[in-house]
């Protein structure tokens, strides 16, 4: 009998609580501001870090995102640990994948790969300018504890030297 009513209870519950949604993914992002190569560059040279040498630039404009954009997209750009293969699949993979999404499905091209010191050493990890002119890093691999979010040079010991424009 008690089990019963238990079956019951938890029926009537489920009956009358609203079924759960989960968030829809974002549209591409279409109030994105453009910036020059050039001036996007410029942001983070006081701070070392330099572009991967190429000997004709990509692209001469990226498209950059206020932070609130930015922390709408950056679960969206956070892929499975599982995925991970040593030297195959690994850090710098997830970042492109990440750089790569942003660009294609949103529309925003300010979010790059970047290289640089990590707990784990040299690393691969999401690196993007905000319309303030502020600079995010984010870790696009689920399997660390602080993935997903976007957090500012040195915190969780994250160093850039280095990004892919």
């Amino acid at each position: 009998m008690k089990e019963l009513i238990r079956s019951l209870a938890c029926a009537l519950c489920k009956a009358l609580s609203p079924p759960v949604v989960a968030p829809s993914e974002p549209r591409p992002v279409t109030n994105f501001t453009l910036i020059s190569r050039d001036d996007f560059l410029a942001k983070l040279a006081p701070l070392g870090i330099i572009p991967i040498s190429l000997l004709t630039p990509l692209d001469s404009q990226l498209s950059v995102v206020d932070k609130a954009t930015l922390d709408t997209l950056a679960p969206y750009l956070t892929f499975a640990a599982d995925l991970y293969v040593n030297d195959i699949a690994d850090c710098e993979d997830y970042a492109i994948e990440a750089q790569s999404k942003a660009s294609f499905k949103y529309h925003v091209s300010g979010i790059r790969l970047a290289l640089g010191q990590s707990p784990l050493g040299y690393h691969g990890f999401a690196l993007a300018l905000d319309t303030d002119g502020n600079i995010w890093l984010m870790e696009p691999n689920a399997g660390f504890p602080y993935a997903g979010g976007w957090f500012k040079i040195g915190d969780n010991s994250y160093i850039p030297d280095k990004v892919f424009v």
